[in-house]
This record gives structure tokens, sequence and C-alpha cells, in this order.
């Protein structure tokens, strides 16, 4: 049975008739080069749109299926109230649009902006609908987001905080003033809906029947409920950044403040505390997006003392993990735990970024060695493992309501392990749960949006990765050979930012292949003026070495050049990690490539 056969559902919104808007035109240079065969963001963009919109039911309005199940016979997909992470997606998507000009399942991204508009209520919040949804009733976490309210309609503070974000994306690319006006309401609509105390805020649930709002006696809920508490100041922040919308950043503060001293998650150096009492674990990912909402505050708001608490929860982030491939475990637990969580990756990259962009500390080589090796490595690019594995496995029946089968591993192309483990991608786990994939995605814009930034003739590359730009294309070899070429488009000031592993004195530049000095500046090497045309190569040894590590007291093996892993021992079973015999050669593999450079950028 297809897609197309299921049975179409009817979903009653709490608004009817919804405004016109225009689609975000995407529109940018696109041009074929050839270039070195190396990890490629674009490239990894472009597949991410096909899993974000293919893991969607067009019986549904495009709701997510929340989590994939790859060791069901056939690979299926299901709903259930968790399907409320699609959020993420909502998010991430513009952004990889940008990041990679892909105009794939257009039609989906249009069907889930008119959804935000039909689901505002007369209080200007968001609301889902259970008619049509009876999925929605299966699966609702309770201790984290509190028990279904009465009737047809239910609200929940995370979603609306969250899809800020999107709105706020929607909002800059567009410049329709009608999304900033959506956003202001929902704004509103939290602010009423919380229970505040002046200097800090929170909600007495995580979910609300129509109309209703917190209690101004009620307790302070407990962790797990505090948890998403960041998202919803993530999303407040950035939207009041990019609308000047005040009130969206004070709210983001006051939650951010409610986290850090009442939210029984962080003690006073930033140190993840468990979420039960007597409990010796702690969620990573729990604790990660918590402080990614208090820095967006930070940030948006100037709280140099809020960064910089920040910045000791993201070191007590990296004392916890394996820093060497950026392995983060889903719970810090004194037992072994064999499953990883993308989610907990592309967040401690996110804080890398932004601590760094904020001014706390230099963290680019963490990016670095994270984003080539667990981050790259966990999302899905090949799919025939998928068929091999449960080849002869027994066939199983499926809820034609609520799962699918239909080309499944096809549509989830691009998206990320939910529980992979340092050497399989399908470490443990059915596959993937998508909150993994909304987080996982927006982390390639993050990184590819900071391989290189431009600023008053000033041209900085932060990262040896492939990066097409208004300013300059960036071709890495790394890690074939030691060298990258930047071929510069507008006349600038040049500076390359070297990793960890290469030393300075051996460091060479050539500008349209003669010969140039360089001058170094900590860990970047000042190039100086270049024009139009101009092609700056900087070469460096690269060499393998060989590292033993345990990773949940788990050992391995790891050859690396450069910073990427080119083998393990021992291997994985399922889809095994690190097949890169190919990088061990000595000369480089070219591949022509369709390069996209968008008229349009987000700071996000």
């Amino acid at each position: 049975m297809t897609q197309n056969q299921q049975k179409r559902v009817k979903i009653e919104y709490i608004r009817k008739d919804i405004p016109s808007f225009e689609m975000p035109a995407y529109q940018g240079e696109r041009y074929e080069v050839l270039a070195p065969d190396t990890l490629d963001l674009q490239e990894r963009a472009t597949l991410s749109v096909n899993g974000l919109t293919g893991s969607s039911d067009e019986n549904a309005d495009y709701e997510l299926y929340w989590v994939v199940n790859f060791r069901h016979n056939p690979p299926m997909m299901y709903h259930d109230y968790n399907d409320h992470v699609e959020i993420k997606f909502r998010e991430a998507l513009p952004l990889m649009r940008l990041a990679s000009g892909s105009d794939q399942n257009s039609h989906i991204e249009r069907r889930w902006m008119e959804v935000i508009l039909h689901m505002q209520g007369p209080d200007g919040l968001l609301y889902y609908p259970l008619i049509g949804r009876p999925w929605a009733r299966n699966g609702v976490p309770i201790e984290q987001f509190g028990p279904l309210p009465e009737g047809d309609h239910y609200t929940e503070p995370y979603v609306n905080g969250r899809l800020l974000g999107a709105i706020g994306i929607y909002y800059l690319i567009t410049g329709d003033s009608l999304w900033k006006e959506v956003g202001k309401k929902i704004v509103d609509g939290l602010a009423r809906q919380t229970v505040d105390k002046g200097d800090y805020a929170y909600f007495s649930t995580g979910q609300f029947g129509v109309n209703k709002v917190s209690d101004p006696n009620a307790p302070m809920p407990g962790p797990w409920m505090n948890m998403p508490f960041g998202w919803i100041a993530m999303g407040l922040a950035q939207f009041g950044r990019v609308t000047g919308y005040e009130p969206a950043v004070t709210l983001a503060g006051k939650l951010s403040r409610y986290i850090r001293y009442y939210g029984k998650q962080f003690d006073a150096e930033c140190k993840f505390l468990p979420e039960a009492p007597g409990s010796l674990s702690a969620h990573f990912h729990g604790h990660l997006y918590p402080l990614l909402g208090m820095l967006e505050y930070a940030m948006a708001a100037g709280d140099e003392e809020m960064i910089q608490f920040v910045r000791k929860g993201y070191e007590y982030g990296l004392a916890n993990m394996d820093t060497l491939v950026g392995y983060v475990p889903e719970v810090i637990y004194p037992e072994p735990f064999q499953t990883s969580e993308i989610c907990g990756v592309a967040d401690m990259i996110a804080l890398a970024l932004k601590l760094t962009r904020a001014g706390a500390e230099d963290y680019w080589d963490d990016v670095d060695r994270w984003t080539r090796n667990q981050f790259a490595e966990g999302q899905l690019i090949r799919i025939d493992w998928i068929y091999r594995m449960i080849e002869g496995t027994p066939v199983s029946a499926i809820d034609e309501i609520s799962q699918s089968v239909e080309k499944v591993p096809e549509r989830n192309i691009g998206n990320f392990a939910g529980w992979p483990s340092a050497n399989d991608w399908l470490g443990q786990g059915p596959g993937i749960m998508h909150c993994c994939t909304g987080n996982g995605a927006r982390a390639i814009y993050y990184v590819w949006e900071n391989i290189l930034n431009y600023t008053d003739g000033k041209l900085k590359v932060n990262l040896l990765l492939n990066r097409a730009s208004t300013w300059a294309d960036v071709d890495s070899y790394i890690p074939y050979e030691g060298r990258v070429d930047v071929k510069i488009k507008v006349a600038c000031d040049l500076s390359i930012r070297i990793p960890e592993w290469v030393t300075p004195s051996e460091t060479r530049a050539k500008v349209s292949d003669e010969g140039h000095s360089l001058i170094f500046d900590g860990r970047y090497a000042n190039v100086g003026k270049v024009k139009p045309g101009d092609v700056v190569t900087l070469t460096f040894p690269i060499f393998e070495r060989t590292d033993v590590v345990n990773i949940q007291r788990q050992p391995y093996t790891l050859v690396r050049k450069g910073n990427d892993v080119v083998y393990i021992e021992p291997p994985g079973k399922n889809c095994p990690l690190y097949q890169r015999v190919h990088y061990r050669e000595n000369y480089t593999r070219y591949r022509k490539i369709a390069r996209f450079v968008s008229e349009q950028l987000v700071d996000w």
C-alpha cells in the first residue's frame, strides 16, 4: 500500500481562514566546478532537504513521522505525540535551502507555513488539534510536558517558543511583516501564560487548554519540565534579535535566569545536575539546549556574565564526552551506556561556534574535529546496508493511519542517527528519533555559515572546509593532502586560520602561483590584500597518527589524518563508520559539483 492509498485524515485546526503570503525565493548564483572530493556541507544541506521533507506524511498535512525504525521489515516510520519535534524542522529547512539552493518538495514547505497560521488561536498562541491526529494521545511524556488538557486543541509553550525561530527566519528572508506580527502575538501570549516573578518567570506545566494560563501561585516544576524552557528562551531571543521586538528578549531573559538559578539543572559552576533526586544520570542534550537558550539570550542582550556561565557548562560538557571525534553520550552515567545522540553532538558544535563568536574562547578546533567525524558520520548518506540487514526477517503489519512503509530509507537520506555508537551508525535503538535530525540539520548551517566571514573589507577563513560564497570560494584538499585554495571574488584583506595539527613555521603560501610571505596572528595566517581572480594556496604537511581511546569504557584504535578519522578498530556491525580508505591514498580525488551562492544570508 502506498502513501497515496493510505487513509487521508481531516485535521481540524483552531483557525480556518488564514492570510496569503509569499514563499521565500531562495535565489542565487549556480555554477559547476571541478573540486576535491572532500566533505562538502552544501552537499550535506542538499541531502538534508530530502530528509527533512521526505520524512513527513502527505496525508496529514505533511506532519513529521517522529521515529524511523530501520530494524522493522519493511522499514517503518510512525507518528505519536512527539511529532512536535517537527518544529525544529521548520527552522532547519529554510536554512538548508539557503545553504544548498535546493527547491526539492517546496510544496511541503508552503503547507508547513500555512499550518503555522492555521494553528494560531485568538490569544495569539499556536494550538495543536486532536481531531484528525489520534496519534497525539500516544506516547505523551507526562513527566516533561504534563497531561493532555481537556478539549480538542492544546498549546505547548515549548512549540510556541521554538517556532519563533522559524518565524524570525521567514520574516528575514521574505521581508513580510505578516511573520513579525504572528511572532509578536506568540511572544505576548507566552508572557501572559507564565508565572512572572519579576526577575524570572516559568510555566506551571508543559501544555495548556485554549485560553488557559499558569496559576500565579503554581509551584516551580521539576527539572524534566524545566528543560524545554531553554528552547523557549532560544526562540524568543532569536525572534527578538531579528525583529527588534524587545518583549521577546525580556521574556527570554526571565526564563534564562529561572533556568540558571531555579531550574535544578546546573549548580553554581554550571555542572550538570541529575534529573531526579538520588539519580546518578544526567541527560546530556537535556542540559545542552538550556545552555543554548541562555546563550542566545545573553548574546542578544549583551549579558557577558551569562555568556561566561554558559562557557563553564560547555567546559563541563567537554570533560564528559570524547573530544577527539565528538562523541557525546546520551547520558552522563557512571556505568557503560553504549549510545550517543546526534542531538548532543550538534548542540556542542553550536555552543562552540556561538561561544567563539561571542568572544568567550577560541573553540574552532573543537568544531573542526567533531564536524569531520561523529557529526558528519551521523548523517544518513547511504541506505544499502538497511536492506541487507532486514533481509530474511519476518514481515510485519502496520497501522495504516499512524505508520508508513513507503520508501522509508530513501525518504530519510540526509537525516541523522538517533542512537549511534562510536563505530556504527545503527548502534542501538530503531534508527532515527527526529529531534536529532532537527538539531543536526541546523548545525550544518551553523558550521557552513561560519567557515568564513566577511566584515568591513576583511575576509577570515575560520575552517578549512569547502564553501562557496560571494567573497571567495574555498576548496579544501584535506585530508588527501595539506592544502586549501581560496579563490578570491572581491578585493579584501585575507587571513586563514590553520588547524591545531598544523605548525605555522611549516605553512607555505602562494598567491596566483607566486610565493607569498605570511604573518601569523595566533592561528590565523595573514595573507594581506588580495584582488578578484587571485587564487591563494596554503600548503602544510599532513600525516597519519594512531590514537588508542576509550569511549564509554570501550577501547577503540583510531587512525587520523589531520583531524579526520580514516580508520577505526573494531569496525561497526550494521553500518560501520569511517569507511574512508580513499583518504589514505597519496593523491586527491576530484569530482564535478554544482555550487550555489545565495543572494541572502541569515546570521543565525
